[in-house]
């Protein structure tokens, strides 16, 4: 059993590491800018929660936190500016603390393909890469393609709009996070010299593909958009910078994580509805 500490470990992946961690017995303290109340969903049982503001944490409050700890998982994340700015913050503090504490091991989470991207995210987490791969202390970054839970909130957001922007040359590579978080936890039992892994679900699919599953299980009707891959996102897609097809892991389809997480839409049976276009019936067209 190895004591941990998950740096950011009540956003969507820490969570999930959280869990898988103390699932295999390991104790676990968790640090984000707020402790999380009893009745959050975020909670994992027997986790140890700790505030922490790293843009001002002082040094003893950082030693304080990773005293008798074995290995830290940086799990930070966000898209603002400010979030982005505290990758490269939150990895100069992390490293100089764990190498006070004689850390055994810190693994970084992060994105597939970020340095072949100037995407302004993707710069800060090649950034912060760049700053643990640099340290004195041993480090394994884990890269890994956009959750399933990513595909569904811009989904949904999109149909809110009745319009969803699709392409079919741009790919995914969804993953489930349980699935990432047993490779993250494999990773913090690493003993050998720096690595940087990378990792993608078990279906590449276009964009298009993926919107018209999504349409199907939700019942929700949306005009598909085709939208150009331009600037760095979309040049970052066009190139499949993305994927790491020959780097699949776990068994979750995108279908199988829609099934678990909410129920399939039933069409109504009712009179007049379920007419096919052309007997009356309107039906947004798919470009």
């Amino acid at each position: 059993m190895a004591s941990i500490l998950v740096v950011g470990g009540t956003g969507p992946t820490g969570s999930a590491v959280c869990a898988a961690a103390r699932a295999r017995g390991h104790e676990v303290r968790s640090l984000s800018r707020a402790v999380p109340g009893s009745s959050d969903s975020r909670v994992v049982a027997g986790v140890d929660y700790r505030a922490c503001d790293l843009y001002h944490a002082a040094a003893p409050e950082l030693d304080a936190h990773l005293a008798g700890v074995d290995v830290v998982i940086d799990c930070l994340n966000g898209v603002s500016h400010v979030a982005q700015a505290i990758f490269r913050i939150g990895a100069v503090q992390i490293t100089d603390a764990a190498a006070r504490a004689d850390i055994k091991r810190v693994v970084v989470v992060s994105d597939v393909g970020c340095d072949q991207s100037d995407f302004a995210y993707y710069e800060a987490k090649t950034d912060q890469e760049g700053v643990y791969l640099d340290s004195p202390v041993p480090t394994t970054v884990v890269r890994f393609t956009v959750l399933y839970e990513q595909v569904w909130e811009f989904a949904t957001r999109a149909a809110r709009f009745r319009v969803m922007p699709t392409s079919d040359r741009a790919r995914l590579q969804p993953i489930d996070v349980a699935d990432i978080a047993e490779l993250i936890i494999d990773a913090a039992a690493d003993t050998g010299a720096d690595e940087i892994r990378s990792y993608g679900g078990p279906e590449v699919e276009s964009v298009r593909t993926l919107s018209r599953q999504w349409m199907a299980h939700t019942g929700r009707r949306c005009l598909l958009v085709p939208v150009p891959l331009i600037f760095a996102i979309g040049r970052y897609l066009r190139a499949g910078a993305n994927l790491v097809p020959s780097s699949r892991r776990g068994s979750t389809t995108w279908q199988d994580w829609m099934n678990r997480t909410s129920p399939p839409h039933v069409p109504s049976m009712k009179p007049g509805c379920g007419r096919e276009p052309g007997h009356g019936g309107h039906e947004p067209s798919a470009a």
